[in-house]
C-alpha cells in the first residue's frame, strides 16, 4: 500500500472540511432568509397573504431549475455550478436591499427576487449533493461517514438558521438584514472554489438536446430498482411528514388551547433527534448492513409516526417528535450513499435533479391532501390515517425488489445507448 505524505494527508483533511463548510455555510444562509424574507413581506405589505404568494410563487420554478439543473451540472460541472449558484443567490438576495435604498420594495419586488433566489438555490443544492462521492474519494473516507457528517450539519444549520435569522432581525433594521445572507452564500462559494479544480469535473463528452439528457435520466432510474425503491420511498416521507409539521400539530395545539410556541421544542426535538441518528450512522454505518439500517429505520419510523400522530401530552409529543428524528436519523445519509453508488458518474447530476424535483412536489402536495383531511375528519381521524398510509407505503417498499439490493456494488446502471 502506498504510504501518504504529510502534504497528501493535508490535502486529504482539507477537502471534507472545505465541502461540508460550503455547504452548511450555503444552508444557513437559506434558513437565514426563510425568517427575514416573509418578515419583512409582513412588515412592508401588512399582509399575510402576500407573504404566502411570495413563497407559492417560487414552486413550479424550483420544479423547473431541479430538472434542468441537474443537465447543466453534468455538462459544466459539479464544482462550477455549485460556486455559481451559491454567487448567484447571493447577488439575488443583496438585489433586496439595494432595490429597497433605491425604488423602494414592494410585493412585485419581492417576488420577482424570490423566484430568481430559489432558481438557484435548487441547482447548488443538487450541485452539492452529487459532489459528494467525489469529496470521500478525494479525501479517503467512507461515503457512509462523510454522508452522515453532512446530514448532521444539514440539520445544525436548519436549527441554528431561524434563530440566527431572527436575531438578525433585530439587529439590524428591515432589509439590510439581508446582507448576512448574501455574505454567507459568498463565503460558501469561495469555499468550494478551493476545493481541487479537478473536483466534480463535466464527464459528458458530447452536449445533445435536453430532452435526450432527461431520457438518460429517466432511463436509469428505471432500470435501477434500488434507485426506484429509494425515490418512492422519499417521496413518500415527505408526502407524510409535510402534513403533521405543517397542519395536523399547528392545529392540534389550536384545539387543546395552545400556542405556537408549543411547536417550536416539538420541531426542534426532531432536529436534535435526527443529527443524533445522522452521527450514529456516520460512525458505524459500516458495522451494519444496508438492509438492516434501512429495514430498522423506516419500522422504527413507522412506530415513532403512530405514536406522534395519536396526539397525546404535550411533552409525550416532544419525546415522540425526538424517537422519529432519532430512527429516521440514518435514512436521509444512506439513501444518498446508495443513489451516489447506483448513479453513473455522466449522470450524477441528471437523476438527482429528477429525483429532486418529484420529492419537491411531495409536500405540497402532502399538506394540500392533510388540510382536506383535517377538515373533513379531525385531527385525531387524520393523525390515524397518517399513520396508515405511511405504514402501508414504507412497508410496501421494503417489499421491493431494490430493498433486496443495498449492499455496495461498483458496476454502473446499464443504459441503452441510444438513451445516453
Amino acid at each position: 500500500m502506498k504510504r501518504l505524505t504529510a502534504a497528501e494527508r493535508g490535502h486529504g483533511r482539507r477537502v471534507p472540511v472545505l465541502f461540508l463548510a460550503a455547504e452548511t455555510l450555503s444552508l444557513l444562509g437559506n434558513s437565514i432568509a426563510g425568517i427575514a424574507l416573509p418578515w419583512l413581506v409582513l412588515v412592508r405589505t401588512e399582509d399575510a397573504a402576500a407573504a404566502g404568494t411570495v413563497a407559492a410563487a417560487s414552486g413550479l420554478p424550483m420544479l423547473v431549475a431541479a430538472v434542468a439543473g441537474g443537465v447543466v451540472i453534468d455538462r459544466v460541472g459539479r464544482r462550477r455550478i455549485s460556486i455559481g449558484a451559491d454567487l448567484a443567490s447571493a447577488a439575488c438576495v443583496a438585489a433586496l436591499p439595494v432595490v429597497d435604498a433605491v425604488f423602494g420594495l414592494n410585493l412585485g419586488w419581492f417576488i420577482v427576487l424570490g423566484i430568481a433566489g430559489a432558481v438557484f438555490d435548487i441547482p447548488g443544492m443538487t450541485a452539492r449533493e452529487t459532489l459528494l462521492p467525489d469529496v470521500a474519494t478525494s479525501a479517503g473516507m467512507s461515503l457512509e461517514r462523510l454522508s452522515g457528517l453532512r446530514q448532521a450539519f444539514t440539520g445544525a444549520a436548519l436549527i441554528v438558521g431561524p434563530a440566527l435569522g431572527a436575531l438578525v432581525l433585530t439587529w439590524l433594521e428591515g432589509s439590510t438584514a439581508l446582507w448576512v445572507t448574501a455574505a454567507t452564500s459568498a463565503t460558501a462559494a469561495l469555499l468550494t472554489a478551493a476545493l481541487p479544480a479537478n473536483l466534480g469535473t463535466s464527464t459528458v463528452a458530447e452536449k445533445q438536446h435536453w430532452a435526450k439528457d432527461l431520457r438518460f435520466a429517466a432511463s436509469v432510474l428505471r432500470r435501477e430498482p434500488v434507485l426506484i425503491m429509494l425515490t418512492a420511498l422519499s417521496t413518500a416521507s415527505l408526502l407524510v411528514m409535510a402534513p403533521i409539521q405543517m397542519l395536523l400539530l399547528p392545529a392540534h395545539f389550536v384545539q387543546t388551547g395552545g400556542s405556537a410556541g408549543q411547536l417550536g421544542p416539538v420541531i426542534m426535538a426532531s432536529a436534535l433527534g435526527m443529527i443524533g441518528g445522522n452521527l450514529v450512522y456516520s460512525a458505524i454505518g459500516t458495522r451494519l448492513s444496508r438492509r438492516t439500517w434501512l429495514s430498522v429505520s423506516v419500522l422504527g419510523s413507522i412506530g415513532a409516526i403512530a405514536w406522534l400522530t395519536a396526539l397525546p401530552a404535550y411533552w409525550w409529543v416532544v419525546a415522540a417528535s425526538a424517537v422519529l428524528g432519532v430512527v429516521s436519523g440514518p435514512m436521509q445519509p444512506l439513501m444518498l450513499v446508495l443513489t451516489s453508488e447506483r448513479v453513473p458518474e455522466q449522470a450524477r447530476g441528471r437523476v438527482f435533479g429528477v429525483q429532486n424535483a418529484v420529492m419537491l412536489s411531495a409536500s405540497p402536495v402532502g399538506a394540500f391532501a392533510g388540510g382536506w383531511l383535517i377538515t373533513g375528519l379531525g385531527v385525531h381521524g387524520t393523525g390515524t390515517l397518517i399513520t396508515v398510509v405511511w405504514a402501508a407505503l414504507a412497508l410496501g417498499a421494503l417489499l421491493l425488489p431494490g430493498a433486496r439490493q443495498l449492499e455496495s456494488q461498483n458496476e454502473e446502471v446499464p443504459v441503452d445507448a441510444d438513451d445516453r
